[in-house]
């Protein structure tokens, strides 16, 4: 067996900006989190992130080792604190094993040894809330190793959001913004924080000097008041477009409908797309939150009427997937 560290050009850690330059499983810049100290906790996490390789070795046995494990409000533990490892093309791979710690609590690492039939590609989702030390990956001796099948978009999407952004309250890593990463086979940057992400201007000039196909831009439910979403919500997103004025803006407000200042904060997020749209901008797009479970009961789609469960990532991501396809026509043909 060859036991293999992720310091290696042939695996691939996806989903952490910088992190070619950096080797840090960091979300954020110093600068930002001295800024802003609330981010801390959300920048050690990996929501998002993904290991990705392609080998023919009949079994693959990958371990995380972890700082901590903590079972986290309405999450199951496994989507806290387990990794998911998946064979196969990237947008049509199967579910091959879930990393976990054999003692729950006590242990500090997650592994799983699983099948490979052939040469695939294989893609293990990060666990969401612990911060990651250290990745061994073994394989059988003599195995091939490769970097992985480039994704069919080169572009990351580029998410910025609540904790609703940040995987919360699903089963598994497969929150929406993974799920449409699969749907179009293409590489994500996950800025989710819970709770914590609220408008901040360093985090538009952050969120805007990185290349992209496509931006995700959600935090109403972030947002302490109304006054200030008001406040930051146009002012972000004008700030944003100084350093990024092309790339297609989807801006979606909450999907729990708490009464008049759900409406008041949908009005605020969709004036923020009109006043865009009505100084020149054609790339932009807003989703009222409500929508996003179609027709489904919306007490179904969630786990405390706030946050979605597994059911309501995959409408809100079936849904968005249709305006994603069409922004990224719309770019492709005006370009």
């Amino acid at each position: 067996m060859q036991a293999i560290r992720y310091i290696n050009t042939n695996i691939h850690i996806e989903g952490i900006y910088g992190f070619a330059q950096t080797g840090r499983f960091r979300r954020y810049t110093d600068e930002i989190v001295e800024k802003y100290p609330r981010l801390q906790e959300a920048d050690r996490k990996c929501a998002g992130a993904r290991l990705r390789f392609r080998t023919d070795s009949p079994t693959v046995t990958v371990a995380f080792r972890l700082s901590h494990q903590y079972v986290d409000r309405g999450m199951s533990f496994y989507q806290a604190n387990a990794a998911y490892a998946y064979v196969g093309d990237y947008s049509r791979s199967r579910y091959a094993a879930l990393l976990s710690a054999d003692n729950t609590y006590d242990s500090d690492t997650v592994s799983a040894a699983f099948a490979n039939n052939g040469m695939n590609d294989i893609t293990v989702f990060f666990p969401r809330n612990p911060t990651v030390e250290d990745i061994t990956v073994t394989l059988e001796d003599g195995a091939v190793l490769c970097p992985p099948t480039p994704h069919k978009i080169a572009l990351p999407f580029v998410f910025y959001g609540s904790s609703i952004t940040e995987q919360g309250h699903t089963s598994t890593p497969l929150a929406y913004p993974s799920l449409l990463s699969r749907f179009f086979d293409a590489p994500l940057y996950n800025f989710g924080a819970s709770g914590n992400a609220k408008g901040e201007p360093e985090l538009a000039e952050y969120l805007g000097k990185i290349p992209k196909s496509v931006f995700f831009y959600d935090y109403d439910h972030n947002a302490p008041t109304v006054e200030h979403l008001r406040a930051t919500h146009e002012a972000f997103f004008r700030r944003f477009r100084q350093f990024d004025p092309e790339t297609p803006v989807i801006m979606t407000s909450r999907p729990a409908d708490d009464g008049p200042e759900t409406e008041e904060r949908a009005a605020i997020v969709r004036r923020t797309c009109e006043n865009a749209a009505r100084n020149g901008d054609k790339n932009v797009y807003f989703v009222d939150g409500r929508t996003l479970f179609g027709d489904v009961d919306p007490a179904i789609c969630t786990t405390d009427r706030t946050h979605p469960n597994d059911l309501g990532h995959y409408l809100m991501a079936r849904t968005l997937a249709e305006l994603v396809a069409r922004s990224l026509s719309s770019v492709s043909t005006s370009g």
